[in-house]
């Protein structure tokens, strides 16, 4: 049933991401014209024109992914309780892409491996799982990999890293982690995403029958005081709003579960 629900999710996303009905609305717009509906036409390009501002601007995408962030808040490595294991998700780190390209290739959702290493530093858990399979859009290698080199430059012990190098999504990082933790009774995982991802995360592996424990990282919003800026059309704001969504509509379906 959670393999049908990701496949929904994926569908689904297709079509409810900001461009996705952009596209859909210039088509039926499209299509009016040359039936000749002209009034129909002028309402849905101004409905086109309004939609695609309000997820460009900054204020919506920060509202919406504040939302998300706020569900789990930060709290300091030592303030955890003690756990089993230290799970962190990828995402954060591009596998090995060749000679061509450096073998760690870091985003903003690296702060994923740096909380990890705080929390094994604070002794929080004696090992730390990288969760992490082949990027199958861009062909790089296994994630989990690039993720345990990144955390031995962070002092962490390569002999408390575990490689989880066959998950692709979220979904199959449950599964996998499930798999390395049986039994599962009785076991508990501090588990490292971001803030914005974590909400989804979290459902999904507390399906796994392991205690989760939410440790997020990597929050981006911080509430700016108001300035026209934030009402003006932003790439980085469309490409913001629209994760955001992917997250909240993954998060529904995936509630959806019985």
């Amino acid at each position: 049933m959670l393999g049908l629900n990701y496949f929904l999710y994926k569908a689904l996303s297709l079509f409810l991401m900001p461009l996705g009905w952009a596209i859909m609305v210039l088509i039926t717009s499209i299509l009016l014209i040359v039936y000749k509906r002209r009034k129909a036409t002028i309402v849905l390009l101004v409905f086109l024109f309004g939609w695609l501002w309000l997820w460009s601007t900054p204020m919506w995408g920060n509202y919406l992914q504040g939302k998300l962030e706020s569900q789990n808040p930060w709290k300091p490595a030592a303030a955890y309780p003690l756990a089993d294991a230290i799970v962190v998700l990828g995402g954060g780190i591009r596998g090995d892409a060749g000679p061509k390209l450096p073998s760690l290739d870091l985003n903003s959702a690296a702060d994923r491996e740096l909380f990890a290493s705080q929390l094994y530093k604070a002794g929080r858990a004696k090992k730390i799982i990288a969760s992490g399979g082949v990027d199958l859009i861009s062909g790089t290698g296994v994630a989990g990999v690039a993720m345990k080199e990144f955390l031995e430059l962070l002092g962490v012990p390569a002999e408390v890293i575990i490689v989880e190098g066959l998950s692709k999504n979220t979904l199959e990082n449950a599964r996998q982690i499930q798999r390395l933790m049986e039994p599962v009774k009785g076991k508990s995982i501090l588990l490292v995403t971001s803030a914005r991802h974590m909400p989804r995360a979290y459902w999904l592996f507390d399906r796994t029958g392991l205690k989760v424990i939410p440790a997020p990282a990597d929050f981006e919003i911080v509430k700016p005081p108001f300035s026209l800026n934030l009402l003006l059309p932003d790439a980085e704001a469309l490409r913001n709003s629209t994760i955001t969504a992917k997250e909240s509509i993954g998060l529904w379906i995936s509630r959806q579960t019985p």
